[in-house]
This record gives C-alpha cells, sequence and structure tokens, in this order.
C-alpha cells in the first residue's frame, strides 16, 4: 500500500514546499523597513477640511432627476483623499501623486499596526490616460511586480472588500468618466437623487469629524488643567465647549450641528470610549488624558445623563426613553435595584438633546446659557431625594409596577422638575 503510494507523496512534498517557500518570502518582497513616501504628521482638521471641501466641489446642489458635473482633481486633492482614507482605517500613511502628460503615478505607504516592528507596505502604481477610464500599466507592492493579468484581479478583490464596496456600488452608478488631461484628473459625474442623497452624508460625516477633532482639543485643554486630577464635574467640561460651539456658530451659523458635536464628543469622553474623530495615529493631535466626569457628584449620574443626550442627537428619542425604562428594570432582578435617580439623569439627558439640537434658536439659546456658567443646576433638577437602590420586592412594595399610579406619579415629578429648569424657558 505505502509502495503504491510512493509516486505521489514527491510532488505533495514539493508543491507543500513551495507553499511554504511562498509564505516565508511573500511578506519579505511586500513589506520594508523604509517608508517609500516620507510620513509627515498632518493636523486632522487640515486633512478633514480639505476633504470636505472635495467633497462639496464634487457633488451638486441640484435635486434634478439627473445633475452632471465634472470635477478636476489636482495631485494634492488625491493626496488629502488618500490621507483622509489612511485616517478613517487608523493607519498612519500617506501618497504622492504626479502627472506628466496623459501618465499618472502614484506612490503610497502605510505603517503596519503592529507596536513590536516598524514594517511598511509600499505600492507604486503608473496608469495611463484612455477612454473612458485609465489603464494600469504597473502596479508594485514592495519589491514584487505584480504580473499584468492578475492586477485587474487585485484591484477586484479590493473593491470587493468591505470598507469599499458601499463606496464602489455608488461609483459604479455615478461615475461615467476618469480621464487624466491638463495635469489633473477628471472626474465626469451623472449623479441620481438618491446618489446624491448618499453623498450627502459623507459630507455631513466628514463636516461632523472636522467638528469633533475641534471639540477634542478644547477637551484636552479643559481636563489638561492642573486643578483637575481624577474627577471633573460635567459642568465644568460643558462650559468651555458650549462657549466654543456659541463661537463657532456665529461663522458657520449651524449651532444645531455644533451642539451635536460637542454631545457626542461629550459622551464618548465620559463613558470612556474612543474620542479620536477619524482614529489619528500620527500623535499630531494630543490625547485627551482620561478623567472621571461628576454630575451630582456621581459619575454613574453623568454617564446616563451623556448617554441619553447623544441618544437623542443622534435621531433616537424613542430609543433612549426605551433604553433607560429597560436598563432600570432589570436592575430590579439583577443590578443594583430600581434607580429613580438613574431615570432622571436619563430624562434630563434625553431633554437636554432634544432641546440642543431642536432649532437653531433653541440651540443657540442652550451654548448662551451654558457658557456662562459651570452651574450644573442649570439642565440637571435635584434628585437626592428620589427612591433608589431597590429590589424587587421593595419596588413592588412601594410601587407595584411601572404602570402603577404611584410610580407615573414619580416620574410626572422627575418631568416637572426639569420642565422648570431656566435652560429650557426662553
Amino acid at each position: 500500500m505505502i509502495d503504491s503510494m510512493r509516486p505521489f507523496f514527491r510532488p505533495a512534498a514539493s508543491l507543500a514546499a513551495a507553499i511554504l517557500a511562498l509564505a516565508v518570502l511573500l511578506p519579505l518582497l511586500v513589506l520594508s523597513r523604509v517608508p517609500a513616501v516620507d510620513l509627515v504628521p498632518v493636523a486632522q482638521t487640515d486633512a478633514l477640511s480639505r476633504t470636505r471641501s472635495i467633497l462639496r466641489n464634487s457633488v451638486p446642489d441640484s435635486r434634478r432627476q439627473i445633475v452632471r458635473k465634472t470635477v478636476a482633481l489636482t495631485t494634492d486633492d488625491m493626496a488629502t483623499i488618500t490621507q483622509y482614507a489612511f485616517a478613517r482605517k487608523r493607519l498612519l500613511g500617506g501618497a504622492q501623486f504626479s502627472i506628466r502628460g496623459p501618465r499618472l503615478r502614484m506612490q503610497a505607504t502605510a505603517k503596519l499596526p503592529w507596536p513590536w516592528a516598524d514594517l511598511y507596505l509600499n505600492v507604486r502604481l503608473i496608469a495611463d490616460d484612455a477612454e473612458p477610464f485609465p489603464v494600469v500599466r504597473q502596479l508594485k507592492v514592495g519589491r514584487l511586480a505584480v504580473p499584468h493579468p492578475l492586477i485587474g484581479w487585485l484591484l477586484e478583490i479590493l473593491l470587493q472588500s468591505k470598507s469599499v464596496s458601499r463606496y464602489r456600488r455608488i461609483a459604479a452608478d455615478v461615475v461615467q468618466e476618469v480621464r487624466v488631461v491638463d495635469g489633473r484628473l477628471r472626474v465626469h459625474f451623472d449623479w441620481t437623487r438618491k446618489a446624491l442623497d448618499q453623498a450627502g452624508d459623507w459630507e455631513t460625516d466628514v463636516a461632523l469629524r472636522e467638528r469633533l477633532v475641534i471639540y477634542q482639543q478644547c477637551l484636552s485643554d479643559v481636563v489638561s488643567r492642573p486643578e483637575i486630577k481624577k474627577y471633573v464635574r460635567l459642568s465644568t467640561l460643558m462650559q468651555p465647549l458650549f462657549a466654543l460651539a456659541q463661537a463657532r456658530s456665529l461663522v458657520d451659523h449651524e449651532p444645531v450641528e455644533e451642539n451635536r458635536a460637542v454631545i457626542l464628543l461629550l459622551n464618548a469622553y465620559v463613558n470612556g470610549r474612543d474620542v479620536s474623530p477619524i482614529g489619528d495615529v500620527s500623535s499630531a493631535e494630543p490625547l485627551v488624558p482620561r478623567r472621571l466626569a461628576l454630575l451630582n457628584r456621581r459619575v454613574d449620574t453623568a454617564q446616563h445623563f451623556v448617554i441619553s443626550a447623544a441618544l437623542v442627537v443622534s435621531g433616537t428619542r424613542t430609543l433612549a426613553d426605551v433604553a433607560a425604562m429597560a436598563k432600570e428594570i432589570n436592575d430590579i432582578h439583577s443590578g443594583s435595584g430600581f434607580s429613580f435617580t438613574d431615570l432622571a439623569a436619563d430624562t434630563a439627558g434625553a431633554t437636554f438633546g432634544k432641546f440642543a439640537v431642536h432649532s437653531p434658536e433653541a440651540a443657540r439659546n442652550l451654548q448662551k446659557r451654558l457658557s456662562q456658567s459651570a452651574d450644573e443646576s442649570l439642565f440637571m433638577p435635584p434628585i437626592k431625594d428620589l427612591p433608589e437602590h431597590m429590589r424587587t420586592d421593595e419596588f413592588e412594595r412601594r410601587f407595584g409596577s411601572i404602570e402603577s399610579a404611584a410610580f407615573d406619579e414619580v416620574r410626572r415629578e422627575i418631568e416637572a422638575r426639569i420642565a422648570a429648569l431656566a435652560i429650557y424657558r426662553f
């Protein structure tokens, strides 16, 4: 039996050896210890502002059935877009583009996110002008020159990836022609209504990230003050952030969007999440020192407040209400017990979020009041007298259920206290 199988052993062993050799050699060929492009840190605000400007120039304002638009991208524009794409993926990277006659050249570098090794993926691409799209003449990954028949296959795999496929589907519908002419990459679009709506979402996303970067710097300045140690009052964070929002609203006339950005940033920070808007890893922007935010001298109250506010400004007011009640019901049985103080913080946060983005007038009023004082009673009513930490037996004895008159009386009292706050009367 063994003798009869022997003729197959040698080819199988050779194939296994070839695969092993390829697995060892491929990283050596495609990775490098030296970047092909100088990775100069770029401030997030600059990259985001330029990307937003490119999007605005590319997307028409018209809402006709089909709108034609031509955009001429410079080599700097293409480098900016690439820089933004790297940052979105939390990679330190960069690219250089050049155009000579009908030929476009690109060199791009991405540092691999491995803390134990400084390794870079360098890519070089050469494409020539053609109708309707440029033709790739050369693709080199590290020291490995990709055979021409495989270039299209590799690009197709990249376009099918989850992070790119969303954009590819829209581009396939609206991009009619791409030409390399007059030192520019000219892109001809036929925008449909659906694609215009999607592109508007992209611009809104970039604008939000641009705002978050600015407010992140302000937040870092506040929590880095020498008098602030482990804890900081939520109102102490709010005052300078909303003062900045007020100042920016005088320029961009978008107080609702400024407030939305402040609240989303506060939610991320107070609840211990990553506050980096586009995952910048270049250290061009400072990290925000970690502090514990307090509301009514409690960390959990601050967390309840800001997460409910963030849910509302994200367009999920109903979800905020449901999530708050669901948590308190769960706490009756398995957590710390039902707490009207937590419910009050949730309700106060949801109300705060609603007014912060209700209208430009309401948004400006909120900015004005909060920028003038760091008094938390502006946005949070007294709650120390409210029942809390009630286990199942105590809750049922005192209130029966969440549909009882006794329960509803406490809830209405909470809502009345919130409605009486001066910040909501204008």
